[in-house]
């Protein structure tokens, strides 16, 4: 006689309990049964007529793996089809989704105690991207090159902004799971309207603004993230990049004051000048942004993805008369995929993070519209494009994307860039005194994270 293992049902799925002291009860009824089945009065010469009853236990049982960090309903309700086919598939896995805070600052804090502890109970989690620097850095995710090899993940199939940004140092330390970025937003119908295209450059997209916001009458002509949060620091690294800025050299020395970044920053203070873009901008994160552009009040927008399914809904006012199109540079979002070192089932667990970021299951996202996959393969499959052909669009925009500075101290740095950007875009003070004291600011960051050992 065989046993399997016992079950109990979790949101759809069996999750293993062990068996413990179940077995030797078990054994020890059926050898009872056997003893009084037998005669009851066998004499000591008599021959066996059978085989000894015996009992087989399964010397391997499924391991449970866990993953956490999902950051909505919509991805969870996902997740969840592709669990069930992934255990279907790999009878010896059974995963869980352990529940995470949602805010992302509440989710960095948990996964970071978890970590700094030795938790051995979560073996995948989902992080984003600006925190791989620093729980790399603190010893908090395991290598994957290795595993990556084994599995034979083909990793040029991904975005290449996402796969530099989950390599840190040469090593594979995440899997691309979700890529997003800033985006540039269009009212489609108004620029075929007045015969412009969509802007390629930020001196273009000036102009269309202002000359289509202009012709209509509308209150504003581009609007973007202002606000003094991380948005702003994308805003800025996007005008910064465009004019071939940057944050950190090659040798990850402080390079923010350069000319070319004067040339952007003084491009955002011009932006508000001309009234390109409303006071109020320094306001707007991307919900205020969205909903500006949303009600008719500007021809341009910055945004990231989520934007694009709220604006094609059913009860969206402009459902089918918004565009997309790539910025001169795009800020890398997204999510990734990370093995934590104190797993116990490393193989397991890794087995499954491939397993989400392989095709059927990223083509899966790209039809749900829960998120763009980072698979840039995809984007290119003919059915999914006969079916979404704003795919296209998406994959050109995305192209575009750059990872943000790959530095432990990242938290830091982006607090220095829009707080000060911030007090520039309020007239504060100017763009030359913005990019000195930006620089100062993240050297001295820098400084005292060498000096503490971060």
């Amino acid at each position: 006689m065989k046993f399997g293992p016992i079950l109990a049902w979790s949101r759809g799925r069996p999750q293993r309990y062990t068996l413990g002291p179940v077995l030797p009860i078990l054994a020890a009824l059926i050898l009872g049964t056997a003893t009084a089945c037998s005669p009851t009065t066998p004499t000591a010469s008599s021959p066996s007529t059978g085989p000894n009853p015996t009992i087989t236990v399964p010397y391997e049982m499924p391991v449970t793996i866990a993953i956490t960090g999902i950051p909505d309903d919509q991805t969870l309700a996902l997740l969840d089809e592709q669990i069930a086919r992934f255990e279907q598939e790999n009878p010896d896995i059974l995963v869980e989704v352990v529940k995470a805070p949602r805010t992302s600052s509440e989710r960095h804090d948990a996964f970071a105690a978890r970590l700094a502890e030795g938790d051995n109970t979560r073996d995948i989690y989902a992080l984003d991207p600006i925190w791989l620097a620093e729980f790399e850095a603190s010893g908090w995710l395991a290598s994957l090159d290795e595993h990556a090899k084994q599995h034979g993940l083909i990793l040029s199939d991904f975005f290449s902004s996402t796969l530099e940004a989950n390599t840190i140092s040469g090593r594979l330390i995440a899997l691309p799971w979700a890529i997003d970025g800033g985006l540039l937003y269009y009212r489609q119908d108004l620029l075929q309207e007045y015969g412009y295209k969509p802007p390629r450059t930020w001196l273009d997209l000036q102009q269309t603004a202002l000359d289509v916001k202009e012709k209509v009458g509308l209150p504003y002509g581009f609007v973007w993230q202002g606000v003094a949060t991380d948005s702003l620091t994308c805003n800025t690294l996007e005008s910064v990049w465009s004019y071939g800025g940057d944050v950190l050299d090659e040798d990850g020395n402080v390079a923010f004051d350069s000319p070319a970044t004067r040339t952007a920053l003084q491009q955002m203070v011009d932006w508000l000048a001309l009234g390109v873009s409303p006071p109020d901008v320094t306001t707007f994160e991307e919900e205020a942004t969205l909903a500006a552009f949303e009600a008719g009040d500007a021809p341009l927008m910055r945004n990231s993805y989520f934007a694009w399914t709220r604006l094609n809904g059913s009860d969206s006012p402009l459902a089918g008369r918004a565009g997309l199109a790539p910025l001169p540079a795009s800020c890398l979002g997204g999510w990734s995929l990370a093995l934590s070192p104190y797993s116990l089932h490393p193989e397991q667990a890794f087995r499954f993070m491939a397993f989400l970021v392989g095709h059927e299951q990223q083509l899966q996202v790209a039809r749900l519209g829960v998120m763009p996959p980072a698979l840039e393969t995809v984007y290119r499959d003919p059915e999914l494009l006969r079916e979404l052909p704003f795919f296209r669009d998406l994959h050109v925009a995305l192209a575009a994307t750059h990872p943000r500075p790959q530095s432990p101290a990242y938290a830091g740095i982006s607090e220095a860039i829009y707080t000060e950007v911030h007090k520039m875009l309020l007239g504060e003070q100017g763009v030359a005194a913005t990019a000195e004291n930006v620089q100062l600011r993240i050297e001295e960051i820098l400084d005292d994270a060498t000096s503490t050992g971060g």
